[in-house]
């Protein structure tokens, strides 16, 4: 399903008097489009609750947009294919570096989506909320927040604090889930269920990890929504940057997907990473390998296309890789046959674990392709020193003379500048 539609919203938490005076002026056009900042006081109303609670999906959606889209180019589950500039892969991360002075934009847009939902749902709570089902979806949000943060940044920093461990977001994300999951109900509580599993998967806990993902069916999605008509900052930026004029800024030329997918060429491809072959470039010359052919995805065809957050797809991967963690590679190889199955595509092969801990690797890059949730992957992966092959083009080569290869491969977003220079307490580039 479609997670909850959301209105436009600026500032710190602006927007909500679009629904606080929908409640006291019914008669009235109350489609208010960002209205500008409120003053606090607005904000304790449960008026305001419902807009709240859709500020702070909105700003997840957001933070999204940039962390999920440099992730894609980082791991190259797309390959960089012209500008640098506004919806463009800035050379750094064509070279798969992710220095502090580059990811200002990744940072403030995730630690804002942080705080609104720790914010947001204090108010709520100070307040009285509206019903429990508003209170469970405010921390599901919240919880993807803090997930966010834990599956992609090096480190931690909290409300101005100093640098921790990454698992301070992990951690605040299992805490947002078991509320989310107590509050709300219906698709809400299986979300929430589902997304507690995918942080037990990144922390190491298997059995707790399991235990989530058994209650999620295979068939059930839950979706962070984009608007194609409501402004840059509310498009599926992926999307955004590799169809709409002028950009063309990536593609899946160069990438392991060119030769996985479905494409005119390729019409037997895996319908799970679809993708069109052109005779065009992209807009410019790119460091590695000067013109490349545009090549864009197609799984998110239109500005306004939804992002999964979580599915039952994943779930069976977190059992498969469970199975690979106790020994059992048979068993693995089954869950993730299964899904290969659903898809119509031809049973992966493994006579041993390692092989199997490939297809898991292979399988969840396709699952989850263009998600936001390849670069957390490597890193656990690299954390725990997992047998099993990535593919070498999702590897660096060390060399810029190698073309397409990326020169290196950072496995995190650090703090950014922007903390650096106004938190004292953190000290220099960190991450």
């Amino acid at each position: 399903m479609k997670g909850t539609a959301m209105r436009t919203t600026s500032g710190r938490l602006a927007g909500v008097l679009a629904v606080f005076a929908g409640g006291l002026v019914a008669a009235c056009d109350t489609d208010v489009i960002n209205p500008g900042r409120v003053q606090e006081q607005f904000l304790l109303e449960t008026e305001a609750q419902d807009a709240i609670v859709q500020g702070i999906g909105r700003g997840v959606s957001e933070a999204h947009n940039y962390v999920g889209y440099t992730g894609a180019a980082v791991t190259r589950e797309v390959h960089p294919s012209g500008s640098t500039g506004s919806f463009g892969i800035q050379v750094e991360w064509q070279n798969g570096e992710l220095d502090y002075e580059t990811v200002n934009a990744h940072w403030n847009l995730s630690q804002r989506a942080r705080w609104w939902g720790n914010d947001g749902i204090s108010k709520i709570t100070e307040t009285g909320a509206e019903s429990p089902a508003l209170l469970g979806e405010a921390y599901l949000w919240a919880g993807y927040a803090h997930r966010l943060m834990g599956e992609n940044f090096c480190l931690s920093v909290i409300d101005g604090g100093s640098a921790g461990s990454r698992n301070a977001y992990l951690e605040g994300a299992l805490a947002h889930f078991d509320q989310a999951a107590s509050q709300g109900s219906g698709p809400v509580a299986m979300a929430a269920r589902a997304a507690r599993a995918s942080v037990k998967a990144f922390m190491g806990d298997w059995a707790g990890a399991t235990a989530d993902a058994a209650g999620v069916p295979d068939d059930f999605v839950w979706m962070l929504p984009y608007y194609p008509d409501k402004g840059d900052a509310t498009k599926n930026r992926i999307q955004f940057a590799s169809h709409a004029q002028p950009y063309k800024a990536h593609t899946l030329k160069y990438t392991k997907y060119e030769m996985m997918g479905r494409s005119e060429n390729n019409p037997d491809g895996d319908p799970r990473v679809p993708f069109e072959i052109t005779d065009e470039t992209g807009d410019a010359a790119v460091q590695c390998c000067g013109q490349v052919p545009w090549w864009p995805q197609t799984k998110y065809d239109e500005p306004g296309s939804d992002i999964p957050l979580s599915k039952g797809a994943e779930m069976r991967l977190i059992e498969a890789e469970a199975m690979l963690n106790g020994g059992n590679w048979q068993g693995a190889m089954e869950k993730i046959n299964a899904l290969r199955t659903a898809a119509e595509m031809p049973m992966a092969e493994a006579s041993n674990t390692v092989e199997a801990w490939t297809a898991l690797k292979h399988e969840r890059g396709v699952v989850l392709w263009l998600e936001g949730r390849r670069l957390g992957d490597f890193f656990r992966w690299n954390q725990n020193n997992t047998p099993g092959e990535l593919a070498d083009l999702e590897q660096p080569s060390g060399s810029a003379s190698e073309g397409s290869h990326l020169v290196q491969q950072d496995l995190c977003f650090p703090i950014a500048r922007s903390e650096v220079d106004t938190n004292p307490n953190i000290n220099g580039p960190t991450g």
